[in-house]
């Protein structure tokens, strides 16, 4: 598989607060990371950061070629708690940095399968024969609401509360996270993203853009709808795809 990745600030906002990072080991072995931080002037920046690159230290020494598939759940899920304790420690030592988190969605793909650990509301989807399936379910009030039946999908949508999440990274010393495995086929592609672009783009125009688009020009594509249609947010993509 291939990796694609870009991040851009969006229209609105004056920093960056998302960050990613990926690793190929093999031609089906590889993971990405993707984090949207939160907090203050610098908080969301600094957590975001601390995440990814608690994240890659774990990784590189415990994600290896030789695991084999029952390590890889725990493996990803102690990279995020990890990742979760030095960001708690440090935002209860800086003042300027108390009360940041981020959220993170971990994918890794293991000879033929895909793993997912995610908190948050960032997004893994699966793209598969011109289908579309979104990896993962975001922890959000908005989800919440519409898992209880209080509002409906089109609803969720344009919600004025759709950034409120209920559960991030760094908020306290614990952390619950969200693990699932899926199939992998030849020709599948996975798209990684921040709510920039999913706060503009459904599932549908996700899937129809990649039909039109590959690669880097895919990404660009993606990030320039965002923009048009507001670009309230940072907005970043990642692409694993052949």
């Amino acid at each position: 598989m291939r990796i694609f990745a870009k991040s851009d600030i969006g229209l609105k906002r004056d920093s960056n607060q998302d960050c990613y990072d990926y690793e190929k080991l093999k031609e089906d072995i590889l993971w990405s990371v993707v984090c949207d931080g939160m907090g203050g002037v610098n908080g969301g920046d600094v957590a975001s950061a601390l995440a990814v690159k608690s994240i890659r230290e774990f990784l590189v020494k415990n994600f290896l070629p030789s695991i084999v598939q029952n390590e890889i759940e725990n493996i990803l899920k102690k990279s995020i708690e990890k990742a979760n304790s030095e960001i708690f420690s440090k935002s209860q030592t800086e003042t300027d940095l108390k009360g940041m988190g981020t959220t993170v969605v971990l994918v890794a793909v293991f000879k033929g399968k895909i793993y997912i650990a995610h908190v948050g509301d960032s997004r893994a989807y699966l793209l598969s024969n011109d289908k579309i399936k979104q990896l993962t379910i975001d922890h959000s009030m908005v989800q919440k609401m519409l898992d209880e039946g209080e509002i409906t999908r089109e609803e969720a949508q344009n919600h004025p509360n759709k950034n409120i999440i209920t559960r991030a990274l760094g908020l306290s010393n614990d952390v619950n996270i969200d693990y699932s495995v899926e199939s992998k086929k030849v020709n599948d592609k996975i798209i990684i993203c921040t709510d920039g672009l999913t706060n503009y783009l459904d599932c549908e125009e996700i899937l129809e853009c990649s039909k039109r688009k590959k690669g880097n020009d895919l990404l660009d594509e993606l990030i320039s709808i965002a923009n048009k249609r507001g670009g309230s947010d940072n907005i970043t993509v990642v692409l694993l795809s052949e």
